[in-house]
């Protein structure tokens, strides 16, 4: 029986300070499972994110995380949550007077019991396997966009999440590098049963994976149903995107709601 990690009811968020929201959303993902989601900038897709790490709270709707409603979680279990989840935002969010070992141990020291000798050999696994050795006593700005991206992806993987959060971390990333960088990382989720959610401007790349695929649009889900319907199915939101047409019911550009 699959084991379910993570469930959206109906859920809904709306920011009285930004106009950010979701609309109605519902899935559910079990261990191992992926999800892609994809939409023009200010869809919505950082803000499922931001829920998923109860940095912002539903509207209305509920969120389960094994079985358990975020709702009625404590402060040290949502804390303990947040442990859980590896998550790699657009920006890698690497900390800049910090080394690659450095930033890519810093939440084993926060979290774990581990000495520095079992630190090391850790990071120094994924240093090895994601080809950053030459740079691993490097400050992130030495580091290329692929070498900042890799850092992240290690950090986020080193504590062993239940579920990978991934907002458009390759989309602006060499092709060449970008391409071995997911093979590597599908190695490794599948390896590890590893639950994981992908935000891309570019869904086309994952059209071989059997992934669940959600289209956002100014909050809204516009398709729901699987990554190999992205190239065939019959929805205008879909076909826009594909054509890359600027004409269609999605406007390019984000505006203020």
């Amino acid at each position: 029986m699959a084991e379910e990690i993570l469930r959206f009811e109906d859920v809904w968020y709306v920011s009285d300070l930004t106009k950010d929201h979701v609309d109605n959303v519902s899935f559910t993902l079990n261990r191992g499972e992926g999800l892609l989601i994809s939409g023009p900038e200010g869809s919505g897709k950082s803000q499922v994110m931001s829920l998923i790490m109860a940095k912002s709270h539903p509207t209305a709707g509920q969120i389960f995380y094994g079985g358990t409603n975020l709702r009625l979680q404590k402060d040290t279990e949502v804390e303990k949550l947040r442990f859980s989840i590896g998550y790699v935002p657009q920006t890698a969010g690497l900390i800049n007077n910090l080394t690659v070992m450095e930033n890519i141990i810093l939440p084993l020291r926060y979290h774990t019991d581990l000495n520095d000798e079992e630190l090391f050999a850790s990071a120094d696994f994924w240093i090895e396997r994601y080809e950053l050795t030459h740079k691993k006593n490097s400050r992130p700005v030495a580091l290329s966009s692929s070498e900042t991206i890799r850092t992240a992806l290690i950090r986020a993987l080193i504590v062993e999440p239940s579920i990978l959060l991934l907002d458009t971390v390759m989309d602006g990333i060499c092709p060449l590098a970008s391409s071995h960088t997911w093979e590597l990382l599908f190695e490794d989720i599948h390896l590890r049963k590893i639950s994981y959610i992908i935000s891309t401007y570019h869904p086309g790349f994952f059209t071989a994976r059997d992934l669940q695929f959600l289209m956002l649009y100014r909050g809204e889900v516009v398709f729901q149903g699987r990554s190999a319907d992205i190239k065939n199915a019959d929805n205008m939101f879909l076909t826009q995107y594909r054509e890359l047409n600027a004409t269609g019911p999605m406007r390019p550009y984000n505006e203020t709601l």
